[in-house]
């Protein structure tokens, strides 16, 4: 009863952020925005909604809530730990583990996560929202499909800062937090970009359902994850799909 309780809050608390994402999706499409404009302006409406809940709860309590937070990846490391023990590995390199990754690349990077949380609630806000209101109002355009999507080749600069603070600042120092934080949120950020260019060949070389499932299971899966970001790091200078040069008008 109480996990099915549990369930049931979670879910109302996500159909919650999904439709105040939503409504500033909404707003951002009856005033024209462009496609990106409208994810970014999402995203940051909800990334401002759970500063604003942070700080309103903070100001509420009595005492500090860092020790619940911390509390809380405590216990996502504990059940982790589980998993890596029914896996067979060894008390020293679980310790090298939490040490190496989880404390680095999801207790101190929480805000990056939390970043991203909101992008793709902005994104899906986007879809819902356009797919809505462009059936109600001919100011509202279709949704464009996932396989246009173009990442701003400024936002490189973001994850190049990020690699420079790793290698300038001394370890757990609170830039080298920071650019950890950034790796993680570009890194997801270009990963993302990076399914749009291969869902783009995917529908160019007309794979099927099925071999599509296959292929982004292998991909995932696999060590060529990565490959999905540097694709969409190359595609700066190599734009693979050809949707950043304008198409050539033929002379009279």
């Amino acid at each position: 009863m109480d996990l099915a309780l549990d369930l049931f809050i979670k879910l109302a608390v996500i159909i919650v952020f999904i439709g105040m994402t939503s409504l500033a999706a909404a707003w951002a499409l009856l005033r024209g925005f462009k496609p990106g404009a409208v994810v970014l302006t999402a995203s940051l409406g909800l990334a401002l909604f759970f500063g604003a809940l942070f700080f309103l709860v903070q100001s509420n309590l009595k005492q500090d809530t860092l020790p619940q937070f911390r509390q809380y990846f405590n216990d996502g490391w504990k059940a982790n730990v589980q998993i890596l023990n029914q896996r067979g590995f060894s008390k020293e390199e679980i310790d090298q583990y939490y040490k190496d990754f989880y404390q680095k690349f999801v207790y101190y990077s929480f805000p990056a996560w939390l970043l991203l949380s909101c992008l793709f609630l902005g994104l899906l806000a986007y879809y819902l929202s356009s797919a809505i209101l462009s059936r109600v109002t001919p100011r509202v355009s279709k949704p464009i499909t996932f396989k246009e999507w173009i990442v701003p080749d400024p936002l490189v600069f973001g994850l190049i800062l990020g690699g420079l603070l790793k290698i300038v600042f001394p370890e757990n120092s609170p830039m080298d937090i920071v650019g950890d934080n950034l790796l993680v949120f570009f890194l997801v950020f270009y990963s993302l970009s990076g399914l749009s260019i291969v869902s783009f060949f995917f529908q160019k070389w007309n794979f099927s359902a099925f071999m599509r499932i296959i292929t982004y299971t292998i991909l995932f899966l696999s060590p060529a994850s990565g490959s999905i970001c540097c694709l969409s790091i190359l595609d700066i200078w190599f734009d693979f799909r050809k949707l950043k040069s304008p198409p050539v008008e033929p002379t009279a």
